[in-house]
């Protein structure tokens, strides 16, 4: 007797064709995994037997035929397996029927209308022992039949036959079947053959020794990792493995992972299951029980899934602690290389932030020093964001004994702000060069005889002079130039070194002397060593003190 499917059968065109599966590979994907299901079915009865699964591919007229010794179909199973599948097109809908096995098996069956027009399965139920085998016939026109078949199977399983249409013959061919399985059943606990070949039950990369793990990177992801950090925790039954890029990737971005559930190839490239600041890495993932999508494409999201994900992120950042301790010279390679981006994720990332707190290392004027470090230096801390600001005033810092930090590099000021809940740093310029030299004001009849001097000759450039002793004594000035952008008249600064000998010759000149030129020369030099951008006319300005300086020179 003919029967009607129990379905909304739009629905169940919606969902497959459009919105519930990618590809119509996936078709084999969901009849071993109900093959899968119905072998651990069979083992929770308590039956002693190995689970076998066999594919044969469809060859010229011969169907696609996929065999398990699972636990099987009664005819009441085969009529009930249908009877929730389409009623609606939400995919929460379908991910709540798939929480039971029947649910399971059917969604995963009408995946194969995606390659054939019928769907054949003939199956014997483990849960009698003189269960007979029932035939069940289903057709994209939306009926089925369910009958005693006169072809007995030999024991408990289950048989699913795919004629495919023409145009869909090259999905479920030998090579298509081949190729599809090796990839997507690779690490499946269940042996899975099709025809001769077994492809699946292989070591899975996180229980590979540590050279295996480096080879399987290679050839699976493309690159030689930097190192592997495995993922285990005794909270989840998530476990993996990831490997760390060799190469600089773009912070924020991940090419995502590969994921499995209990060894079923999930996705290739899924990005949800590791945090998104973990950019520098790349994992292979067995997600075990956390909830997958309809399609079981993908996980939903899910209280489970944020914990695994939290956890995954705290074993990572617990590793890179680790091999900070055990193996500096990695981790230095590893934030060298990363380091823009793991300072742009601490920004932002308070779990990135504390592991770089106490482990990036800043350049300062008294050698490298860690974010806890100069928080843990008396304040204020002084930092300059700009690299010319840096090399400007380091030698002054130095030979004054100060504190100064290079915060130049990309994100180091941002982070820096992050960290500083009391004003602890302070950001300074060129124009706290006198701060950090220290100068000490020489107060004789000479320096007021060159100060006036040097008044007149710089009156053009609104400079106020001053003559000081200050480190580095080969240091002749320190200046840079007035704010023409102030509102207020900011006039420029030239301090004149009285330690320097360039200097001492000019306090000691006589009153007659013109030293015009070597004053404009002090001052254009004071402004390059201040990586003060010289103007055009402070170059003139130059080129003339020198020409001045080499026709008053004695022949």
């Amino acid at each position: 007797m003919r029967e009607q499917f129990r379905v909304d059968l739009r629905g169940i065109v919606d969902v497959i064709g459009h919105h519930l599966y990618s590809s119509e590979r996936v078709y084999l994907r969901e009849l071993v995994q109900n093959a899968r299901d119905a072998v651990t079915a069979r083992a929770e009865l308590g039956h002693d037997v190995e689970g076998l699964i066999e594919i044969e591919p469809a060859w010229g007229t011969y169907p696609l035929i996929v065999r398990d010794n699972g636990i099987g179909l009664t005819a009441d199973d085969m009529r009930n397996l249908l009877s929730m599948i389409g009623s609606t097109s939400k995919r929460d809908d379908f991910a709540m029927a798939r929480r039971d096995f029947l649910g399971q098996f059917g969604i995963g069956l009408l995946s194969a209308f995606l390659v054939a027009d019928s769907i054949e399965v003939v199956s014997r139920s483990a849960r009698t022992p003189d269960a007979p085998t029932m035939r069940w016939v289903g057709s994209s026109d939306g009926t089925f039949t369910i009958q005693e078949t006169a072809r007995q199977l030999p024991g408990p399983g289950t048989e699913v036959w795919l004629h495919p249409r023409y145009r869909a013959h090259r999905w479920c061919d030998d090579d298509a079947v081949r190729g599809f399985a090796s990839e997507i059943f690779a690490l499946l606990d269940v042996p899975v053959w099709v025809g001769d070949t077994l492809v699946s039950q292989q070591v899975p990369p996180w229980k590979l020794t540590p050279d295996e793990q480096f080879a399987w990177c290679q050839e699976n992801f493309g690159f030689d990792p930097m190192g592997v950090i495995p993922l285990g925790s005794s909270s989840t039954d998530v476990t993996g493995a990831a490997f760390v890029l060799p190469y600089t990737a773009q912070p924020g971005y991940r090419t995502g992972d590969r994921i499995y559930s209990k060894g079923m190839l999930v996705a290739d490239t899924d990005d949800l299951v590791v945090p998104r600041w973990a950019f520098f890495c790349r994992a292979v993932i067995d997600v075990g029980e956390l909830p997958l999508t309809a399609a079981r494409e993908g996980l939903q999201e899910s209280r489970a899934l944020e914990f695994a994900r939290r956890r995954i992120g705290f074993r990572l950042l617990s590793e890179l602690i680790l091999v900070h301790g055990m193996y500096p010279k990695v981790y230095r390679d590893i934030v060298s290389l990363h380091a823009d981006g793991l300072k742009a994720l601490a920004v932002h990332e308070s779990d990135v932030r504390e592991l770089l707190r106490s482990t990036l290392p800043y350049r300062t004027t008294i050698g490298d020093r860690t974010i806890q470090q100069l928080v843990d230096t008396p304040g204020p801390v002084r930092y300059v964001s700009a690299a010319d600001t840096y090399h400007a005033l380091r030698d002054v810092a130095v030979h004054a004994g100060a504190l100064l930090v290079d915060a130049s590099g990309a994100h180091e000021a941002d982070l820096l702000r992050v960290v500083d809940q009391d004003e602890h740093f302070r950001e300074v310029t060129a124009h706290d060069v006198i701060a950090l030299a220290r100068p000490v004001p020489l107060a004789d009849q000479r320096a007021v005889a060159l100060i006036m001097k040097a008044d007149r000759a710089l009156y053009d450039e609104g400079v106020s002079v001053q003559v000081a002793s200050f480190e580095p004594a080969d240091r002749a000035a320190l200046g840079w130039p007035a704010d023409e952008r102030s509102p207020v008249d900011v006039r420029g600064v030239l301090v004149l070194n009285a330690s320097s000998t360039a200097v001492k010759r000019l306090l000691d000149a006589r009153a007659d002397t013109d030293i015009t030129a070597p004053l404009n020369a002090l001052y254009v030099t004071a402004l390059l060593l201040g990586r003060v951008p010289p103007t055009a006319a402070h170059l003139a300005l130059l080129r003339a003190a020198v020409a001045d300086m080499i026709e008053a020179r004695p022949t």
